[in-house]
């Protein structure tokens, strides 16, 4: 008898252990249209899709960051160019850009403004096109957002 009571508890803590794993599991976006695909973190929503079908926005179960994702053509097949005017634009719109790593196929930035930090990243596709993320969050949340960062930089691929 208390070997079945043994089994069963077995039984329910390992459906419970796969459960919360399931919970906490990314996912995949992938996007037809541009060819890349990133992985969502955990507790986000499904990427809700815009209408041109570039890419599309998913937040955080409490709202609190938000990721957007696109795929777009570079002018003149210009990955270095589009970058630094992307750069540029963030600068405009109040970020203070105060991490940019750019290489020949793939570039990362970051800034801050008020509360909110702001991870970019691009990476050069096929056929003269670029993918990108974009992940706003709030400061208070900096340390927990480290990993989703990393997997998220990790896993941004075109083609």
């Amino acid at each position: 008898m208390w070997i079945r009571v043994l089994t069963l508890s077995i039984a329910i803590v390992g459906v419970i252990f796969v459960s919360t794993i399931s919970a906490a599991s990314w996912t995949r976006y992938f996007n037809v249209r541009f060819s890349y695909g990133v992985d969502i973190p955990p507790g986000f929503s499904e990427v809700l899709e815009a209408d041109n079908s570039d890419g599309g926005r998913s937040r955080s179960a409490d709202g609190a960051a938000e990721l957007k994702v696109w795929g777009a053509y570079l002018p003149d097949g210009d990955f270095k160019s589009d970058v630094a005017e992307r750069i540029q634009s963030d600068a405009g719109d109040g970020w203070t850009i105060s991490y940019d790593r750019r290489a020949a196929g793939h570039a990362s930035w970051s800034g801050t403004r008020g509360s909110q930090i702001l991870y970019m990243r691009a990476v050069k596709g096929c056929d003269s096109s670029a993918a990108y993320f974009q992940l706003i969050y709030d400061r208070s949340s900096m340390k927990a957002y480290d990993k989703i960062v990393e997997r998220l930089v990790k896993s941004l691929r075109a083609c």
